[in-house]
């Protein structure tokens, strides 16, 4: 009996109000690949990504990570998974580019998540459409993740 698995680990750490640190991780039963980025707020801009390969089918496979410098300065926003497809992917790794993506899909619920806390241990009695109205006023791009971003009366 053949047997595959393939887990994804995303994880993020607010350094600041302006700066998130996130760490994702591929692996499977032939690539295990780490990525680690900084993206800045309010632009949702990557300032620093390092990636590292710990297993890889072929020699070639480790000069990928060269091409991970190609990611900085881009914006999270629409089209991006695309362009880090296409940038990252064909000349690199299919493999980096899918972790990227992963990470940066998961950058607005981990906003929300990570700001939530912090707003509803300064005032419990905060509403959660209170927040949400404040963090999209705070960051417009969130309107894009979710039609209900839209609903609210500005």
């Amino acid at each position: 009996m053949l047997n595959f698995c393939r887990n994804k680990f995303v994880g993020y750490e607010k350094i600041n109000d302006e700066e998130y640190l996130i760490s994702g991780v591929l692996e499977d039963n032939l690539y295990a690949h780490e990525v680690e980025m900084h993206v800045k707020l309010p632009e949702f801009e990557i300032t620093s990504i390092e990636g590292k390969m710990k297993r890889y089918t072929t020699p070639l496979c480790p000069k990928a990570t060269e091409k991970l410098d190609l990611a900085l300065g881009l914006k999270i926003e629409p089209g991006f998974s695309s362009k880090i497809r296409r940038m990252i992917g064909r000349p690199g790794c299919r493999h980096y580019a899918n972790i990227i993506n992963e990470c940066c899909d998961s950058l607005i619920p981990a906003l929300i998540t990570l700001n939530w806390r912090e707003a509803i241990e300064k005032n419990p009695n905060l509403s959660q459409e209170e927040f949400l109205k404040g963090l999209v006023e705070k960051y417009p791009q969130i309107k894009n993740f979710c039609k209900e971003f839209n609903e609210f009366d500005y």
